[in-house]
């Protein structure tokens, strides 16, 4: 199933590697199917289903300053495309750094 824009954060962004904007999407199946896939750890088997409420809420207590990943994909993706983990650059406009 395609995922749809409002399945996507878009106050949240980062950028992959060739400039493209990139915003965290809703898991679409599994047990964290509705939420948003967030690591604060090295260990990439330890990531946790976050509502988009405990998502901005851990940007704005600043856990995204110096660990943290969410996965992300640009808006216009294609299937099959790799969904990788970044770190989060903007929230609302505003450097991730900022907060906290």
């Amino acid at each position: 199933m395609a995922l749809l824009k409002n399945d996507f954060l878009l106050d949240v962004c980062a950028l992959d590697s060739e400039g493209n904007k990139l915003h965290p999407y809703k898991g679409e199946k599994g047990l964290k199917k509705g939420l948003f896939s967030v690591n604060f750890t090295n260990d990439t088997n330890k990531f946790e289903g976050y509502t988009e409420a405990q998502l901005i809420d851990a940007i704005v207590k600043g856990k995204f300053k110096t660990k943290g990943t969410i996965r992300m994909l640009p808006l216009n993706y294609k299937a099959g495309m790799e969904r990788n983990a970044f770190s989060p650059k903007l929230y609302l406009g505003k450097s991730i750094k900022s907060y906290g």
